[in-house]
């Protein structure tokens, strides 16, 4: 994995793998440098290694082993500020508000708009994180 380049660097962390790439390229092509884990424990290793250039965690909810709540909680201790915004087709036992309250700054329900995801990010990282709450809904 190489050294991101950019202060506009996203960690894409979602155990689908076409959800993965789909995000890389689109995100990518709008022109963020993009780090992507498949599982909670291996955003937590990449988070280690790359933390400090990492403008914002884009995180699956349901995942097996670590879900979502719980790797934000463990990316929490490693940077308080860390950004992150929680993307579910259905977040089961997660409202978006309690995701909201964890301490994520968006929600975005899938399936959503590549469009949308980028222009919600680049707000995010144009503000800078923690400092404001995003929720997105897509038909």
């Amino acid at each position: 994995m190489t050294q991101p380049q950019s202060s506009k660097t996203i960690l894409v962390v979602d155990d689908q793998a076409c959800i993965r790439q789909v995000l890389e390229i689109a995100l990518r092509r709008a022109g963020f440098d993009v780090l992507v884990a498949a599982s909670g424990l291996e955003a937590l290793m990449v988070y280690q290694q790359h933390g400090s250039h990492i403008s914002a965690v884009l995180l699956d909810v349901c995942m097996p082993d670590w879900d979502g709540p719980r790797t934000l909680a463990v990316l929490q201790l490693l940077n308080p500020r860390v950004c992150c915004c929680f993307m579910s087709a259905d977040p089961h036992e997660y409202p978006e508000a309690d995701l909201l309250q964890r301490g994520a700054v968006g929600f975005i329900r899938k399936p959503f708009r590549l469009t949308d995801i980028t222009q919600m990010l680049q707000e995010i990282v144009d503000r800078g994180p923690k400092e404001h709450t995003m929720e997105l809904q897509t038909a």
